[in-house]
């Protein structure tokens, strides 16, 4: 759903207090009183153009080039605050990707200080540190998989720090060999805000191809989300998934089919780990009675996929619980098809393994009987991660808040499934369907965010699906006071264009503020706040909030009020097809 180019943030303009940086400055500032100063400048692109060209988000560093101090805006400009004047010796450095790296050597600043660079074009290396901050893996990237409608997946990734700008390391490795591909540098992405990429648009790649990714962010933590399209029209498919920066040597996949009513379940394990290792994928039928492995060697930071209609010793028309199990950490994403006739139009959501659960997990959107695009039905299944058999209790509250009801589960052996249906009595098709009403054992017709706890460890994944779309995420095992929300969208791509919804839940907050950051140029536009009724999740629709922008791709950063919280992004398309996806928002 990214727009096409490469999205590169700056701000309008930049000005950077050094309170800790100095402190890592080669050249300490004298003792004592100082008076401070600020040095700025332009930089620009050499090579005689009559015109001055400027160099946006180009990395300025005022010491050892091991991170950025600031950055260049749209018109070249950077400014440094905080400056000591004095007898120091100090030296800028510039870098960006696509130009060489410019110097201005050692000067001394007494007082407010203008520094410009012209940077030829050519190849130069963003500054920072040795070894990354964070590693984000992304199992599944394509390029025009399939020919030229078929899978493309743009990925977005987002620096969570409050203050530090940091650079990015991009790896594409291709399936079929394992070859490194192509490398991509990105000198500046500032905090809270996101950078896109569209493999369609990369000329370095090549056509009908599939990758798996590997993001390294040097100064700072970074996250990311995958959105895999394919086709136009009724004949649209989406999907969402999120990135990792740390694996399992066990994975938990709780649903699992072989052409289950049309629907089949393709899953991707990328080896995290430094060596080659051997993944054993362990079948599990949820009745109990079948089990089947397989298993794929694959190389460090490389993926494999395992497709059920193709293994050998499945069963068609099973659902299974499956747990993938190597010596080196994996991160598993699990891609779910409907092609058959019975599904009418083609269906197709994503969810990423579960490498952890907990005693409670949180769901911020589920549905019974509201159609509409990423709406419809959802059927919850969870997973019990545990070494003893664990009964799980589902508690939903109508999505804003009201009185709760609660479902008592079966026992659920260790690593075995639950799997509860809003449409029928206790979640069962054995006990009859429900009416549109609440009854006993039944939710009534409408929207909900719920908890499932035991007391155990618990995992589920959610599956949100209406006759022509079809969306799941996984249930969120760890809220914390911030979450970050890479991409959020106001009709993008027209007036029935791609628009997502956050829900955001209370994991303890009486309430949320969040920030909305435009891609185009990085700044803040606005900030909304939003109360919670106890144990409940909102709805933040980004057509409702006045600032924002039609048009328009905005990373968001949600703040905790009294507690911690958990999030989604619902992302909706109204043009046709399976306009649905759903991505879980990264809680820091």
């Amino acid at each position: 759903m990214a727009r096409c180019g490469r999205h590169r943030p700056y701000y309008p303009s930049v000005r950077v207090l050094l309170a800790a940086t100095l402190l890592l400055l080669s050249v300490a500032a004298p003792a004592g009183a100082q008076t401070l100063t600020y040095i700025e400048g332009y930089v620009r692109e050499a090579g005689g153009f009559e015109i001055p060209v400027p160099i946006a988000d180009v990395c300025v560093t005022l010491g050892p080039p091991t991170g950025c101090t600031a950055a260049t805006n749209a018109d070249g400009y950077y400014r440094i605050d905080g400056v000591p004047a004095g007898n120091s010796q100090w030296e800028l450095i510039f870098s960006r990707q696509g130009f060489q790296t410019g110097r201005t050597g050692t000067f001394t600043v007494s007082g407010p200080t203008r520094k410009d660079a012209f940077l030829p074009r050519g190849n130069g290396n963003c500054s920072r540190p040795d070894t990354p901050r964070t590693t984000v893996y992304l199992p599944n990237i394509t390029k025009t998989l399939g020919g030229p409608g078929g899978f493309v997946t743009p990925f977005i990734v987002q620096n969570t720090s409050n203050g530090i700008i940091t650079s990015l390391q991009i790896d594409f490795y291709r399936f079929s060999d394992g070859a490194l591909i192509t490398r991509r540098e990105i000198c500046v992405l500032r905090p809270g805000t996101s950078f896109a990429d569209v493999p369609n648009n990369d000329l370095d790649l090549p056509h009908d191809s599939q990758f798996s990714v590997v993001v390294r962010s040097f100064m700072t933590d970074a996250v990311a989300v995958v959105n895999e399209h394919a086709g136009s029209g009724a004949s649209a498919e989406s999907a969402s998934y999120v990135g990792t920066s740390s694996g399992s040597t066990s994975v938990f996949l709780p649903n699992i089919t072989r052409r289950f009513f049309g629907f089949f379940t393709p899953f991707i394990i990328q080896n995290l780990g430094s060596a080659t290792t051997v993944a054993t994928a362990s079948f599990v039928s949820f009745d109990g009675t079948k089990t089947a492995t397989a298993t794929r060697t694959i190389g460090p930071g490389r993926s494999q996929f395992i497709d059920p209609n193709l293994e050998p010793g499945l069963v068609d028309g099973t659902q299974y619980a499956v747990t993938v199990t190597a010596t080196q950490p994996l991160s598993v994403v699990v891609n779910t098809h409907c092609l058959a006739a019975s599904c009418g139009t083609p269906l197709f959501y994503a969810t990423n393994g579960l490498t952890s659960g907990a005693a409670t997990v949180y769901g911020p959107y589920a549905v019974k009987n509201v159609e509409g695009v990423g709406q419809g039905v959802s059927p919850i299944v969870v997973q019990n991660l545990g070494a003893a058999a664990v009964t799980p209790t589902l508690t939903f509250r109508p999505l804003g808040g009201g009185a709760a009801t609660v479902f008592n589960g079966p026992s659920v052996q260790p690593g075995a499934s639950w799997a509860f249906d809003p449409r029928f009595v206790n979640g069962s098709s054995a006990n009859g369907v429900c009416g549109a009403g609440a009854s006993a054992g039944c939710l009534a017709n409408g929207e909900y965010s719920f908890r499932a706890t035991a007391a155990g460890t618990l995992a589920a994944v959610v599956n949100v699906i209406s006759a022509s779309t079809a969306s799941g995420y996984s249930a969120l095992a760890q809220p914390g006071p911030r979450v970050f929300l890479p991409n959020v969208t106001r009709r993008l791509g027209g007036a029935s264009g791609w628009t997502t919804p956050v829900v955001v839940q209370s994991a303890g907050a009486t309430g949320a503020t969040l920030s909305w950051y435009r891609f185009s140029d990085g700044s803040l536009v606005t900030t909304t706040s939003v109360s919670f009724s106890s144990e409940a999740a909102v709805n933040v629709d980004p057509r409702n909030v006045a600032g924002l922008a039609d048009e328009t791709q905005y990373s968001v950063v949600a703040q905790g009020i009294g507690g911690d919280i958990v999030g989604i992004v619902r992302e909706l398309n109204f043009q046709g097809g399976d306009g649905a996806m759903t991505y879980e928002g990264f809680a820091r």
